[in-house]
């Protein structure tokens, strides 16, 4: 080929144009240089519609290159084999809006090395403002570390974990003794590894206390994530010397090692912030460190008598000698050979890389506690209505149609009690309950408390005290859903046996809490608090925490709904943190469509051997039979839930709620009883926080949700080792958190797995919190409100105004743009964008972005808003912002005049934004002129107008995009 390469004419040309015939649209050249891309256009008949680039250019890196490439190809339709391509370099998929992108930023970004403004400023970004309190003496010095700081202050030995080191608080405590005029670090001992949060802040406090007789100053060093919810931890300790302890710097003793330290480039800017940078100072102490054992970390966990000599260095010369067990000095100094720091002791551990992500994972990790309700003021007593067999006083009525007559009649009722049973078909009972009382619209101003006996497990569901199939469990999760997708129509409490005092049932009415518990005649109500960590005690030691509950390496471990992206993420977190060497992945999925083939190579490649099996593991004889033939024997089992499905509760059936349920509460019950002899040592129920979190449209998923947690208290109960996990959603899945969570990393979910291995409790709750959005949003869940604190005082002038209210006060012609300035608002919130006014008044919803449960969340935000019960299907009965407007003033000011707009014009609005895009279908658009046609001509008739053309006659003259048109107010016809 190259002799006749080079004896012969090459015929680049020839080869280009054949191509272009075969219709070869994109060339890309694979070479050191993009000298034949030039060529391309010149050899092309048709340059038009055509795109020649290289993969490489000479001036460029060869990453970034290849992958601008690969981008500009992808934009061309071109596919690619993305996990291939993003194999091993940490890449994780990020979920788009459903939006175009916001470029817009209104938010000056602080520089971490310059911490600290205003008085008690003192420059330093891990000190921040000093204050001095009065009388005591005591100075606490406060700052905020945010993300940004990851790359400048962490510890480069644990690349996966931002974890700020130990020289860093060694430094900055340094620069504390400077400020307080003390004299060196006397002592400094770390307990609990210092964590960077992935998202937000962590705030540090550094409590230095008043000087003893001696001169010596104790101090603290405590740090927190978020906005101040969470509670403190205690990272480190100490002592700061006085004054005349500061010594010239030894020389050396002894054999002394000797090795270099120089500061990155990119931080030299940074160093004038600092006595010395703490990468400095780290990269030289972890020269003197030795190696760790395989899967520890060494660190320098204590420090005494730490001095600094000068400040400003950028490289230094490391000198250390032992100084007894595991204990070095250390003198660092200038090239030229000045003291620049000194260290008289510093003690290495060795701690496990566990307890770095133990020491983070917990914050997020809650626990269910019930306490007793707060007394309210004594008020009327509630006329109650009761449906069906409720051991309540009150007007008995037997369904929802009879009650709504009553109320229809005039009949004064405060609110409605029913009771659920516990059979088999409780859940089923819970979601005809609950469509029912949602579709009479003649009850809708009425709350509905309905009694489950056993719900939430805080009374036996039944004489014998169990619920083998979580059955009352299920149906009271179902109503959580319900709670999430019509806000306020529900109240659900757990009673006990015998008539329930309707005294009790008042004051949780009045509370207004949205599920109760009646227990010795008290009422108590659900609230979340954080999870006691083991993994995070005050001292690091050297050994890991001792999980309360372990997975044996030697044993088999379980994994059912293999084929799911959340059990694929375990099994590789199972293998590389826990050592598991043998798993079985069960899924109901057809054989060659999973696992990846990706998967098993690399869990292949870290010694574990999987078996994958198709098993419809509701079937208790198929999953029997996969159990049986496990080896070695069964030591662990994680149920992991499947991919949430979103259903409004309007169109749930009970087909759905069944194939739910037997997917998740069926297997685990079949998991539970088919384990009892064996026992293995790790039961894990895997489940998602969408009745923690009142998330609309899965209602049945927290049917099955709440089954599992009712299963895995029964364990609890029984004395067998159980987990069950309400784990967040993670980034890219769907459906995505509400406004005041935040999704999980892949990082933050393994952590918080293992978290909850340590913890104990048999029900946890892992999803990150964000408390300013969740208040700044107004809506604080009751589940959360011991973490989350509401904003103290009384609400601004006007911000608590029902909008009924706001809108009578208005002049008629002022009442639309004010509705429609809410709607607007209302819209943008939900879609999560940060201008209404960007939000096109008469742009239909669907085109926004709208999906069935962002109707759904703008039905409950409005009906806040107003303080009335709108339908579920209000987004699609009024689909643009200006129809919605409309409807919200027809029902809140009837009495608007002649200035409001009328019920018909608001139909025309709704039709015009139903027809924006116009109907594909010919024959589809062709009925719809006819129609409208015909509608005009009445029009015309019934008002005295001109005589208009019969439809048929007119058919021929106009088109339909003069029809379409004419609706817009665009046409000289009869519409004008």
């Amino acid at each position: 080929y190259w002799a006749r390469h080079m004896r012969e004419a090459v015929r680049f040309a020839d080869g280009v144009g054949a191509l272009e015939e075969l219709g070869v649209t994109q060339f890309v050249e694979l070479g050191p240089d993009g000298v034949l891309t030039a060529l391309v256009p010149d050899a092309l008949s048709s340059p038009g519609g055509v795109e020649a680039f290289p993969v490489l250019r000479r001036d460029r890196p060869e990453p970034d290159s290849l992958m601008q490439a690969v981008a500009r190809l992808h934009l061309r339709g071109v596919g690619f084999d993305w996990p291939r391509l993003f194999a091993d370099t940490g890449a994780r998929k990020a979920a788009l809006p459903t939006y175009a992108f916001q470029r817009d930023s209104y938010w000056l970004h602080q520089d971490p090395g310059a911490a600290g403004h205003g008085p008690g400023s003192t420059g330093h970004p891990l000190l921040g403002t000093a204050v001095t309190a009065a009388g005591s003496g005591e100075v606490l010095f406060t700052t905020h570390l945010p993300p940004h700081t990851h790359g400048r202050l962490t510890d480069p030995a644990l690349p996966d974990a931002p974890v700020v080191p130990a020289s860093a608080l060694a430094e900055a405590l340094l620069r504390a003794a400077g400020e307080l005029g003390a004299g060196p670090l006397e002592r400094l001992a770390v307990h609990v590894p210092l964590l960077l949060p992935e998202h937000g802040a962590a705030q540090l406090q550094t409590a230095v206390g008043p000087p003893d007789e001696a001169g010596r100053r104790p101090f603290a060093v405590h740090g927190r994530h978020g906005d101040g919810e969470a509670p403190w931890t205690l990272h480190a300790d100490g002592v700061l010397g006085t004054a005349e302890e500061s010594p010239a710097p030894a020389a050396g003793r002894g054999r002394e090692a000797s090795a270099e330290a120089a500061l990155p480039e990119e931080l030299l800017p940074d160093a004038a912030a600092y006595g010395i940078h703490p990468a400095l100072l780290e990269a030289a102490v972890r020269t003197a460190a030795g190696a760790a054992p395989a899967g520890t970390v060494r660190v320098p966990g204590e420090w005494r008598g730490v001095r600094l000599h000068a400040a400003g260095a950028t490289a230094v010369k490391v000198l250390s000698a032992g100084a007894g067990d595991d204990a070095v000095s250390v003198r660092l100094t200038d090239p030229a050979g000045r003291p620049v720091l000194s260290v008289d002791r510093l003690t290495f551990r060795d701690v496990p890389e566990a307890r770095f992500a133990a020491a983070g994972a917990g914050r997020s990790l809650y626990a269910p506690e019930w306490t007793a309700l707060a007394p309210a003021p004594q008020g009327e007593a509630v006329p109650w209505a009761v449906l069906g067999t409720a051991d309540v006083e009150g007007a008995a009525f037997e369904d929802v149609a009879g009650l709504a007559d009553a109320l229809a009649a005039g009949a004064p009722f405060g609110a409605a009690v029913t009771a659920l049973g516990t059979g088999p078909d409780a859940p089923a009972e819970a979601l005809d309950l609950a469509r029912a009382w949602l579709a009479e619209e003649r009850v809708t101003g009425l709350p509905l408390v309905v009694l489950i006996r056993g719900g939430a497990s805080l009374t036996p569901p039944s004489p014998d005290g169990t619920d083998p199939e979580g059955r009352a469990a299920a149906a009271w999760g179902l109503l959580r859903g319900a709670q999430a997708e019509a806000p306020g129509r529900f109240v659900l409490i757990d009673v006990e046996d015998g008539r329930v005092p309707g005294e009790l049932l008042s004051a949780v009415l009045a509370s207004g809490e949205p599920q109760a518990a009646l227990l010795d005649g008290a009422a108590r109500v659900p609230r979340l608090g954080h999870a006691a960590d083991p993994g995070a005690p005050g001292g690091p030691g050297g050994t890991a925490p001792e999980p309360a509950t372990r997975f044996d390496p030697d044993g088999t471990v379980l994994i059912t709904g293999g084929a799911g992206t959340q059990a694929a993420l375990l099994a590789r977190h199972l293998v590389a943190a826990h050592g598991v060497r043998h798993l079985l992945l069960l899924d109901p999925r057809a054989e060659g469509t999973w696992p990846e083939p990706e998967l098993l190579e690399e869990l292949g490649r870290s010694g574990a051997r999987v078996t994958a099996l198709t098993c419809d593991t509701a079937d208790r004889s198929a999953l029997g039979a996969a159990l049986a033939a496990v080896t070695p024997p069964l030591t662990g089992v994680v149920h992991t839930a499947g991919a949430a499905e979103e259903t409004p509760l309007p169109r749930l059936t009970a087909d759905r709620l069944t194939a739910v349920l037997r997917s998740g509460a069926d297997t685990a019950r079949h998991l539970h009883e088919l384990t009892r002899d064996s026992n293995p040592a790790a039961f894990v129920l895997l489940t998602s926080t969408a009745a923690a979190t009142g998330t609309p449209g899965l209602a049945a998923r927290a049917a099955a949700d709440a089954a599992l947690d009712g299963l895995a208290r029964h364990r609890a109960a029984l004395g067998l080792p159980v987990t069950s996990l309400a784990l967040g959603p993670r980034e890219a899945e769907s459906p995505a958190p509400r406004e005041g969570f935040r999704p999980l990393t892949e990082r933050e979910a393994t952590g918080l797995f293992d978290a909850a291995l340590r913890a104990g409790p048999a029900t946890l709750v892992a999803l990150p919190l964000d408390p300013g959005a969740m208040r700044a949003a107004g809506d604080i869940p009751a589940l959360f409100r011991r973490l989350v604190r509401a904003p103290a005082g009384p609400a601004a002038a006007g911000t608590g105004v029902p909008l009924a209210e706001r809108l009578a006060a208005l002049p008629a012609e002022q009442r639309h743009p004010a509705a429609l300035a809410v709607v607007r608002a209302e819209v943008a919130a939900v879609l999560g964008r940060s201008d209404p006014g960007a939000i096109e008044a008469d742009r239909a919803f669907k085109e926004l972005g709208f999906d069935s449960m962002i109707a759904v969340e703008l039905r409950s935000r409005l009906g806040e808003r107003t303080g009335i019960t709108l339908p579920a299907t209000l987004a699609f009965d009024h689909p643009s912002a200006r129809s919605l407007a409309a409807h919200l003033v027809t029902l809140l000011a009837p009495d608007a005049g002649p200035a409001a707009q009328a019920p018909a014009l608001a139909e025309l609005d709704r039709l015009e934004a139903v027809l924006a895009a116009g109907p594909q279908d010919e024959g589809e658009r062709g009925t719809i002129v006819v129609r409208l046609q015909t509608l005009l001509a009445r029009l015309t008739e019934t008002t005295g107008g001109e005589e208009a053309p019969a439809p048929a006659d007119s058919i021929e003259s106009a088109s339909a995009e003069e029809i379409f048109a004419l609706l817009d107010g665009r046409s000289g016809g009869p519409a004008d």
